[in-house]
């Protein structure tokens, strides 16, 4: 079985090898680019390898056109691909577009015309491009493409023109590097097919034990809280066997000093820096639906770490994404990978060299003194150089399927759990007086299940500062560039790999409407839309000139609080749970989780009200810079509806490269807090003495309308209007030391 999903796996149906024989042309055509989405002088934005953004990565033509390619001499065309974008209805930005036809010539002396082929386009949808191909088969010097608008449309927008020739001859074994959409896929398909219930973005970091002291379970946090799972086994298969340490199982030491780490970037050159290694996994990313040709860079650093604490990983983290960005870059990896240096003492010891999984005896996977938990990955007792050749992704899988079934058939001779808890011990000398105040009531916010005890327990202080941001996107990033620019020590904590939020990792890389003023006008010199690498770059880079502190992969989960005031977040790392010490707290999580934690009033959807905001999830192609989707509602405080959408969009996106990471909700949780903007506060332009922003957009409704003054008059279509929102919006009621922006604030 495990043989039969290696093969599931590395068997992507699309082949992304960048093979194809991409031909040289210049081009004109017989209609000028119109004003709005102009070409270049001579003609080039169609062969420039760039599409998939119409707001500024496509040519407009204000009626039928026909573009005659110049290969320059007679060279073989197999085939012609033009990304054409759509729009079949109206909106702010103007009217529809389309191809109704596409027919394609061919000429030697661009006199006498051969047509080999006309297809038609494709339509429906909004907002997004296509693909129309033609096979050609034909020598010629000359191809002309004349594109015919559908009668209802104005105008016509193209992404790209590729004219294709012959395969390359030194295109290599048919080996295709699988995506990271099909690998997720994949591994969803399975899961479900045997009945395994699983979640997303939750971290293990707690250990329950049962009346005789053994592990019967983990806590785990995520953005809904904490929730109790309790079992007779446990797989710890995280990087680090967090869990087995949580168990109190021994491991070697972490040595201070310089490590070795690797780190992948598709897209943009290879760089060179001391103290780095570099390899070009070939061939390079290309393929159907990628917008261009990308090489796959792995960079092998050597990077200084104090310690194995999660700020040093942190650290090494953030050097190590300065030293691998270039602005070509498309993706990289979510976090550096390492052969971890401090295996765990096991039950067994295989110091020997790598005999392969077969051979491996699994109590090299248990801990020594600790029971029924077996460690998957890394830290198991093995040299470390079968460490290495365990953590590839064969042995690994063929592995997980034994110890699957060993922990299955252990649990299978186990009783029940009894008298299940989660154990601890108060501190005799806190760090700071105050009580962690966090949401306990499911995965899902109508959970009424069963519950374990917890004993009064201390937790790490993981670090201490004047200001802590909880959520590093459209909101967060620059409240943590302006705190750390007047001097405040600074930290900003993110659960994805980058900042930015939906204008980098939700792929909405275009200004809506906005008022592009201030602090706003300085970013990438106020422009309207932007490559999605450089945004999240250009965040990072001011954080850290600033003097700030970035924790990627870092869950807001709770709040401490010490009489109204809150004192600090509560976070869980991929390390580990602990609390960040801060004057102030400032909560950009887009959802007011770090407030309801502390205890502040919420205003949400609920059964009084039926209207909610539309939601999206991106599906990404390399390349592209722009999806915004709206097609499901999601309540991100609820952890199966997060599962559900992220599960369901791998089958809405077939063809993409990955997921964005982010999901595009148009409404969350908000704060109740000491003013609140109405609706008819935002239309009739209502002032306050305490303004800190003015923005500005029209009425851009995503789902059904339940305010009132609307059935009486409904703004009109682009009808902007200018809003301003008082400081006071941003203060929950009843607490101090903490601060809601972005969509959780009080409207």
């Amino acid at each position: 079985a495990e043989h039969s999903l290696a093969k599931r796996i590395f068997d992507d149906p699309f082949d992304s090898r960048s093979t194809r024989n991409l031909l040289t042309f210049s081009y004109e055509t017989d209609t000028p680019s119109a004003r709005q989405h102009r070409d270049t002088d001579p003609p080039s934005h169609l062969a420039d390898g760039q599409w998939g953004n119409a707001a500024n990565q496509s040519v407009q033509y204000d009626g039928d056109v026909t573009v005659t390619a110049d290969l320059g001499k007679a060279e073989r065309v197999e085939e012609v691909r033009v990304v054409v974008y759509r729009r079949e209805v109206e909106n702010s930005a103007g009217s529809g577009f389309n191809v109704e036809t596409l027919t394609v010539s061919v000429s030697d002396d661009k006199q006498s015309w051969r047509q080999v082929g006309e297809q038609k386009g494709q339509p429906g949808g909004g907002d997004d491009c296509y693909v129309l191909s033609l096979p050609v088969n034909a020598a010629a010097r000359y191809v002309r493409i004349a594109a015919k608008k559908p009668e209802r449309f104005a105008r016509i927008l193209l992404g790209e023109i590729e004219l294709i020739g012959p395969d390359k001859a030194n295109a290599g074994p048919r080996y295709v590097m699988p995506r990271p959409m099909h690998v997720k896929k994949t591994l969803d398909e399975a899961l479900l097919s045997a009945g395994v219930r699983y979640l997303y973005s939750c971290y293990a970091t707690d250990l329950l034990r049962d009346a005789q002291g053994k592990p019967a379970g983990v806590v785990m946090a995520n953005r809904a809280g904490r929730q109790a799972v309790l079992a007779k086994t446990i797989i710890d298969a995280t990087d680090r066997a967090e869990v087995a340490r949580l168990a109190g199982a021994k491991f070697r030491p972490y040595p201070a000093g310089t490590h070795t780490f690797r780190y992948v970037v598709i897209g943009g050159e290879v760089l060179a820096a001391d103290g780095v290694k570099t390899r070009v996994i070939g061939p390079s990313l290309g393929g159907a639906n990628v917008a261009g040709q990308f090489p796959v860079i792995e960079y092998t650093l050597q990077l200084p770490m104090p310690d194995g604490s999660y700020v040093s990983w942190s650290a090494a983290d953030q050097q190590a994404r300065s030293l691998t960005y270039h602005p070509d870059q498309q993706w990289t990896s979510d976090r550096l990978f390492q052969v971890p240096p401090d295996a765990m003492h096991g039950q067994e010891s295989a110091d020997g060299p790598w005999q392969g999984v077969d051979k491996l005896p699994l109590d090299v996977l248990r801990p020594a003194g600790t029971e029924r938990i077996y460690v998957l990955g890394g830290c198991a007792d093995v040299s470390r150089d079968a460490a290495a050749k365990l953590l590839r992704p064969l042995p690994l899988i063929d592995l997980g399927a034994r110890v699957g079934r060993a922990a299955a058939e252990l649990a299978a001779s186990l009783p029940e759990p009894q008298g299940v808890k989660l154990p601890g011990q108060p501190t005799a000398s806190p760090a700071a007086k105050g009580d962690v105040r966090e949401l306990l009531v499911g995965v899902r916010p109508i959970d009424e299940g069963p519950s374990v005890s917890q004993e009064a327990r201390a937790l790490p202080v993981l670090g201490q500062y004047d200001v802590v941001i909880v959520g590093g996107g459209t909101a967060g990033a620059p409240a943590g560039i302006a705190a750390a620019r007047h001097g405040a020590k600074t930290l900003v904590v993110e659960y994805l790999s980058g900042l930015g939020g939906a204008g980098t990792e939700g792929a909405i890389s275009v200004y809506y409407w906005g008022n592009r003023v201030g602090f706003t006008a300085t970013v990438q010199e106020n422009v309207a839309s932007w490559n999605i690498e450089h945004r999240k770059q250009w965040w990072r880079r001011e954080l850290l000139d600033a003097g700030g502190d970035i924790w990627f992969g870092t869950i807001g989960c709770g709040a401490f609080v010490d009489n109204g005031q809150v004192k600090g977040a509560v976070v869980a790392t991929p390390f580990g749970r602990g609390v960040v010490l801060a004057n102030t707290v400032i909560d950009a999580t887009g959802n007011s989780d770090v407030a309801a934690a502390a205890g502040a009033d919420t205003d949400y959807t609920d059964a009084s009200e039926f209207g909610m905001q539309g939601t999206g999830l991106p599906g990404r192609k390399l390349g592209a810079r722009y999806n915004n989707t709206d097609f499901t509602i999601v309540d991100e405080s609820d952890m199966v509806d997060i599962w559900q959408v992220f599960v369901h969009s791998k089958g809405k996106y077939p063809d993409a490269f990955d997921h964005g990471r982010l999901i595009d909700t148009r409404e969350r949780r908000r704060i109740v807090g000491e003013a609140t903007v109405t609706l008819l506060d935002q239309m009739n332009g209502r002032t306050y003495p305490d303004t800190v922003v003015r923005a500005r957009s029209d009425y851009d409704t995503h789902g059904y309308t339940v305010e009132p003054y609307l059935l009486i008059e409904h703004p009109q279509h682009r009808q902007g209007f200018f809003v301003h929102i008082p400081y006071r919006a941003m203060l929950p009621k009843g607490l101090k030391g903490i601060l809601v922006v972005g969509l959780g604030i009080s409207t």
